[in-house]
């Protein structure tokens, strides 16, 4: 029987065998002044950083109540309106430029007029929903339409993407009351179905098929040559190599990448230490890339022209296991005397970030094919061999 890992499907997170319905909406109280609060719903955040920071989820309504006990103070009357907004922002450093609001969305909840003023409790509730997408300047000058990115922060990368909520008291003659709060925007992205092998196999619970049995369910690279020398002796060799990810190259976080790998190599030595699972350096890369954000960037005419800032971040290694033997005539048993074929998964966290494009803004992935690392054997290769982009997703697929 093959190994478990073979048929297990990795549009399902590790501990999960069935999508989780959401989680309850929370309320998220947050005070300037004892007698102002504002009030938020959204999903349960659980991040250890995050905790009072509530979920939005894309076509989810930002849906609250802001809550006054003026009591007897004396100035109340001093409130002219009160009026809540949601700000999008992406923020790549701390001049002006490079904080550029990509989405306002402002409501009025209530006005003063000759016959009406603010007195004791009163609760002014507010629903607003965040659109899945904006326009916004572009290159040339044009304007172009992007899908809103996810709430983005983290303490060692400079740029960042920030919602927040405000709640705003306009006061005549006096100092205006402003309370804030960010929220976690997460927008919904699915992958596309598997190839109909491939879903074949997980509803009968067989091994995959492997690139060879279904090339529509694989993108495999060309062949790349990879040098080295073995430490023991010196002497120099050579390899060949391909990689095949399962298609679509979109996966949802929590999930796997399912990966297989070809070598070929004339020496037998060196065949054995490179298709050795631990010597196979295979990690997804994270890249985030921005440059400083004008809000009418119409002398750029090519985004090629720009000069893009970059901050990379790896995965763990995939892990590899030798893929099942074939049954060879004695023909091919001589042409496979010089391959190895591994099979391999990437394990994707559940907390990534998914992919996101807005003008001077990315959150861009690849899976990138290091050097091997074998023992006896110095790589003489300086960068990457094979280099395949894919995008992550937040959500599962529909149903297979």
């Amino acid at each position: 029987m093959p190994p478990a890992k073979e048929t297990r499907n990795p549009f399902l997170a590790d501990d999960e065998s069935e999508v989780q319905p959401p989680q309850n909406l929370k309320e998220y109280a947050y005070q300037l002044k004892p007698w102002l609060t504002l009030a938020l719903l959204g999903l349960e955040n659980t991040a250890d950083n995050s905790k009072n920071v509530p979920i939005i989820l894309d076509g989810q309504a930002v849906t609250g109540e802001v809550r006054l006990d003026l009591g007897s103070r004396g100035d109340a009357g001093s409130i002219r309106a009160i009026s809540i907004s949601i700000r999008g922002r992406i923020i790549t450093g701390a001049a002006p430029s490079e904080m550029v609001t990509s989405l306002e969305i402002p409501s009025t909840l209530w006005t003063r007029t000759p016959t009406t003023k603010l007195k004791g409790q009163h609760v002014l509730p507010f629903s607003m929903t965040l659109p899945p997408s904006v326009s916004l300047p572009s290159f040339g000058g044009q304007k172009e339409e992007f899908r809103l990115p996810p709430s983005f922060y983290e303490r060692h990368t400079r740029a960042q993407v920030e919602y927040d909520v405000t709640v705003h008291l306009t006061r005549k003659m006096r100092p205006d009351y402003r309370l804030s709060t960010v929220i976690n925007y997460m927008p919904v992205s699915r992958p596309g179905p598997p190839s109909g092998l491939r879903q074949l196999a997980y509803q009968q619970h067989v091994p995959l098929p492997g690139p060879d049995s279904d090339p529509e369910g694989w993108r495999t690279s060309h062949f790349v040559k990879t040098q080295g020398r073995l430490t023991s002796t010196s002497r120099l060799v050579e390899a060949r190599c391909n990689l095949s990810l399962a298609t679509p190259l979109c996966y949802t976080r929590g999930t796997t990448i399912p990966c297989a790998i070809v070598i070929e190599s004339s020496d037998p030595h060196t065949l054995d230490l490179l298709s050795f699972p631990d010597s196979i350096a295979l990690r997804l890369r994270r890249n985030v890339r921005f440059h400083s954000g004008e809000k009418n960037p119409t002398h750029y005419t090519e985004l090629a022209k720009l000069v893009w800032k970059e901050e990379l971040d790896h995965s763990e290694l995939a892990s590899w296991r030798p893929a099942a033997e074939k049954v060879l005539d004695s023909d091919a048993i001589a042409m496979y005397a010089h391959r190895r074929t591994l099979k391999g998964e990437i394990h994707l966290r559940s907390d990534l970030i998914p992919s996101a494009a807005m003008a001077h803004f990315r959150i861009e992935y690849s899976v990138v094919l290091f050097p091997f690392d074998a023992p006896d054997y110095e790589s003489l290769d300086g960068e990457p061999l094979i280099m395949e982009p894919v995008e992550i997703a937040s959500d599962y697929p529909d149903a297979l």
